[in-house]
């Protein structure tokens, strides 16, 4: 049960209310809208990320998916499960995202992504090595890019496991992929 009440969808600001009939009426974006002076950017930077074409959908809840597994956030692992199965990652595939150590059977530059991604969600740097590796398969705003979608989950997941809401059961993020 949430640690902090969840607002009510009549609650919110017009603005978030539009943001919640877009991507869905989810626990997790009640949480938030509870912090109505910051809501509305959250919710743009989510909006940029998920409609951004620099990553498509798959590599994207690659990303995602790996930071959850590694702050084991139940809530983001359970929520883009569903998303990650949409945009075409296996069951095996995403199961395999929950090693404690490197992860394999992905593409070249997916695992490039994957372990830098590992890196720094586990160390909160990555190496010089891992940083170059990264830049073979990604340029320099690509990289900008990639900081901030993990900065993004990484944090949601550090709100989320300390406010403990429920898993939605009934409603599913929507993405625009």
């Amino acid at each position: 049960m949430s640690r902090i009440p969840l607002t009510p969808v009549e609650s919110v600001s017009p603005a978030a209310r539009d943001f919640m009939r877009r991507h869905g009426e989810l626990n997790v974006f009640r949480l938030l809208a509870g912090a109505p002076k910051v809501f509305d950017g959250w919710s743009a930077m989510v909006d940029a990320q998920l409609g951004s074409r620099t990553f498509g959908p798959r590599l994207r809840e690659l990303v995602v998916l790996r930071t959850a597994h590694l702050q084991r956030c139940a809530y983001q692992i359970a929520q883009h499960t569903s998303v990650g199965r949409r945009a075409g990652i296996s069951p095996a595939e995403i199961s395999a995202l929950s090693a404690e150590g490197p992860v394999t059977g992905f593409t070249e530059p997916e695992s490039t992504v994957l372990a830098f991604v590992s890196e720094l969600c586990t160390t909160g740097t990555v190496t010089q090595e891992t940083f170059a590796a990264a830049r073979t398969v990604l340029d320099e705003p690509e990289l900008s890019e990639l900081l901030l979608l993990v900065s993004l989950y990484y944090g949601l997941a550090i709100v989320l496991n300390a406010v403990d809401p429920d898993i939605d059961h009934d409603a599913r993020l929507e993405t625009s992929s």
